[in-house]
């Protein structure tokens, strides 16, 4: 009955669409008569006059440049008056240039009119058009008035000397001699012209309705044949419901069916893997079941089209069951979501293959790194003559800073010479420095094409034993070397890798060397993937274990701490969306309060936030860091803090409180950590005014979109302030944007398809803004989250200055929301 229903409400609402579409024509049509035209003609002719006026200026400012002729003394008054006439009276203008200007004075007499010279010198007081209008005499009275204006009177054509038509005019007086110049338009000319432009402007309206109703039309047929469909696929869930029962029943593993973290339906394999056995689960509530939470397990679920597996534990079970993995696949019913769980046991190789999915993306990340092209890392060539003395070949090397020179020979590269070669084989059978550049020289060259990948190179380079290979572009011509040392050091820097080799580290001149490293990795990436979430992982991975190591040899410098205590990162490290451009935001957190402990864990900060500077992560300018006596608290002291921002959230309290909402936990106590973060969630509760101040910190900064250059960190922090507000508001104690948003629209507080649209944007941004960052790195420049528009194409200029426009409504929809 309720799909009947809903179909009769889903018909009329389209017939109701359709009819209103209708209408809207019908009303577009009366308007468009009514208003529009008008409204355009009016416009025109405005133009015109606004045109006619212009043109009275430019004849006016000659007559002016002669004046100041003669006031200069370089010409007569008299040889000024009739220059100006001349060169006025040949002045033209319009499509035909027929259009003229013509003078008087304000007597008047006339100075000069080019189509009616018999006028010319004879006083017009009494001359009249068809209706008696006095032109001439009306024009000086009106430049008496006002100085200058239009006037409409009665003219013959300049074709047509026997028929006389309106004629609008702009006239302007030139007091300094007595005289008026004017010119003007035939409004039978304007009316024609505005006649065509409108009967073009109602073709293309009346095509545009046509279109309009072939559209409104085919999507009436659509709605039917869609209805209809949505018909069938309601009886056929309403079907599936017994089918997915009795798949759930026929299963030779646990299985069951579970719909809102209830049980459905379980088969007796499962209920025998229980230690108590009921007979029946239905109503058992999924956390009575399992350790995995049901919240965490529905937003584990990122594809609803595949099936997730979920490490985690069965309770009251039987001997041998407790760890398991829950299978579980996504199904829809006719009104519910539905989910059915198939529970397989853990054994040893069953773990063994889930560690090794673990480490499985080092591994993808170094075969991404060694199938890059090679013309990655090409250097440029450095070329000499073959019969070039070798003192002269050294010096060049030298001026080039090249450790290898290109030998050439009639335009081609015939050999190599290295600076290994020079120092083993230089004074050795009769060489000498004034000797040929070729009794040094290596030969045949080895090549290898710029498509070819990085582990094929480091395979030639070992096959040959050689330190330097020739590239060649598609043209099979040479235009670059590839060093063997360098292909090393790319795969020398996996994640895993520089992560080992940061821990090994005893000083801060190692870490730096090691964290210098990570632009030409993330370039790497870059090349290979756009995953923006691996280059995050590198990102805040290296950092993680920068910041472990620093802490470690502070500690060792300073003592062992007096009690427990916790280094908390805070902005975009604390939600692991570090760039290359970052500074540092963190705190300390200790368990024990006394000025001893302070003035321990204060002097530690400070050896902390020097290295962490001198390796790379700027002080921050706020001076939000562990040093700051501010940031380095008591337990205590910290639940005080937040307990001032959150209850009594003006502007400022509110601004300074928001970076500190993202704490994670680098290094130390878990307790701490996790004790500070509970009772910050449950402060929040019911604070409605705290919320208000958030939101309106987040919808005050509206992104823009300079003419010049753009700041995309600028454009993520009202994405990034939009998640961390709803993620607060709803108790949701994930950092990390993505992972708020995911759980956001797990709980559905938002919809899939804004999620979605929010990643999207949120990934373009990163990644753009990493990128950039990359390429000034590796340019020698400093990181910046500003690009100039001139480095961005013109789908990614468009792009942004769509996100522009959805983040905007995103702070508006905060608003509302909450």
């Amino acid at each position: 009955m309720k799909v009947e229903e809903s179909s009769e409400k889903f018909t009329s609402g389209i017939v109701v669409s359709t009819v209103l579409g209708v209408g809207s024509i019908v009303m577009f049509i009366v308007s468009f008569y009514a208003i529009i035209i008008p409204m355009f003609e009016h416009s025109a002719m405005e133009r015109k006059k606004e045109m006619i006026h212009e043109l009275t200026n430019t004849a006016w400012s000659v007559l002016s440049e002669y004046d100041e002729a003669y006031k200069a003394g370089r010409i007569t008054l008299a040889e000024a008056k009739v220059l100006a006439a001349e060169e006025v009276g040949r002045m033209r203008y319009g499509r035909e240039q027929k259009n003229y200007f013509w003078i008087t004075t304000t007597d008047p007499v006339m100075i000069n009119h080019p189509y009616r010279s018999d006028l010319n010198g004879k006083n017009l007081v009494d001359f009249v058009d068809k209706f008696g209008n006095k032109l001439f005499a009306d024009a000086v009275n009106l430049v008496n008035d006002k100085g200058e204006g239009v006037i409409q009177y009665y003219w013959k054509r300049k074709n047509d000397a026997s028929h006389e038509v309106p004629k609008l005019s702009y006239i302007k007086a030139f007091q300094e001699w007595g005289w008026i110049v004017g010119t003007g338009i035939y409004l039978d000319d304007v009316r024609q012209e505005i006649k065509r432009l409108r009967d073009k402007l109602l073709r293309i309206s009346i095509l545009i309705i046509g279109i309009i109703i072939v559209i409104l039309v085919y999507v009436l047929k659509q709605t039917r044949i869609i209805e209809q469909k949505r018909k069938d696929a309601v009886n056929e869930l309403r079907s599936s419901n017994q089918r997915y029962k009795s798949l759930v029943a026929a299963s030779t593993e646990g299985t069951l069916m579970v719909v809102e973290g209830k049980v459905v339906f379980a088969n007796s394999k499962f209920i025998s893997l229980l230690d108590n056995e009921t007979g029946s689960l239905v109503g058992t509530s999924f956390s009575e079941l399992f350790k995995l939470s049901w919240d965490e397990m529905v937003s584990g679920i990122k594809n609803p089209n595949t099936t997730h597996a979920f490490e985690t534990e069965l309770l009251k079970h039987k001997a041998g069951y407790q760890h398991i993995v829950a299978y579980v696949t996504q199904v829809e019913q006719s009104d519910s979501t539905a989910y059915i769980i198939v529970i397989k046991n853990i054994t040893e190789k069953n773990r063994l293959r889930l560690d090794t999915q673990k480490l499985s993306e080092d591994v993808q990340l170094s075969l991404q790194l060694m199938n890059q092209p090679v013309k990655n890392l090409v250097n440029e060539n450095v070329y000499c003559d073959i019969d070039m003395p070798i003192w002269k070949v050294i010096e060049l090397m030298n001026n080039k800073r090249s450790e290898i020179i290109s030998v050439r020979s009639s335009d081609e590269t015939v050999g190599i010479v290295t600076d290994k070669d020079i120092r083993s084989r230089l004074m050795n059978n009769g060489i000498t420095m004034d000797s040929p550049i070729v009794k040094l020289m290596t030969s045949p060259v080895i090549s290898i094409n710029q498509g070819a990948l990085l582990y094929e190179a480091v395979l030639l380079f070992r096959e040959h034993n050689i330190s330097h290979l020739m590239v060649t572009n598609h043209n099979n011509r040479i235009y670059g070397n590839l060093s063997y040392f360098k292909c090393l050091e790319m795969q020398n820097n996996s994640l895993t890798f520089l992560i080992q080799e940061i821990q090994k580290c005893d000083v801060i001149i190692d870490i730096r060397n090691i964290y210098n490293k990570v632009p030409v990795l993330i370039q790497a990436i870059f090349t290979s993937t756009d995953n923006i979430s691996s280059v995050s992982r590198i990102i805040t991975s290296i950092a993680d274990a920068v910041n472990k190591r620093v802490i470690e040899m502070a500690i060792a410098e300073v003592g062992q701490p007096p009690c427990e205590f916790a280094f908390i990162a805070m902005g975009s490290e604390g939600r692991g969306e570090q760039t290359l451009k970052t500074d540092q935001d963190n705190a300390i957190i200790f368990a024990e309060q006394s000025d001893d402990n302070k003035k321990y864990f204060l002097r530690l900060s400070v050896i902390i936030n020097e290295n962490l500077h001198k390796i790379g992560y700027a002080r921050c300018e706020g001076d939000l860091m562990a040093g700051n006596p501010e940031w380095c608290n008591h337990i205590d002291e910290w639940k005080h803090i937040f307990s001032t921002w959150i209850n009594n959230p003006v502007g400022l309290n509110v601004l300074d409180s928001s970076l500190f909402f993202d704490m994670r936990l680098v290094f130390g106590s878990e307790q701490l950590s996790s004790e500070l973060i509970d009772f910050v969630y449950e402060e929040l509760k019911g604070k409605d005014e705290f919320f208000s101040q958030l939101v309106k910190t987040v919808a005050a900064g509206k992104p823009v979109f300079d003419r010049k250059r753009v700041d995309v960190k600028k454009l993520l922090i009202p994405i990034v302030g939009y998640l961390r507000t709803m993620a607060l508001f709803y108790s949701i104690k994930q950092t990390n944007s993505m992972l708020r948003l995911n759980y956001l629209m797990a709980y559905d507080l938002i919809s899939e398809s804004k999620a979605q649209e929010i990643e999207k944007m949120y990934n373009f941004l990163m990644h753009l803004r990493i990128n950039w960052q990359v390429s000034l790195i590796l340019d020698s420049d400093w990181p910046s989250n500003t690009i100039p528009l001139i480095h961005l194409t013109a789908i990614e200029q468009e792009t942004l200055r769509n996100i522009i426009k959805e983040v905007l409504k995103l702070q508006e929809e905060l608003q509302l929301i909450l």
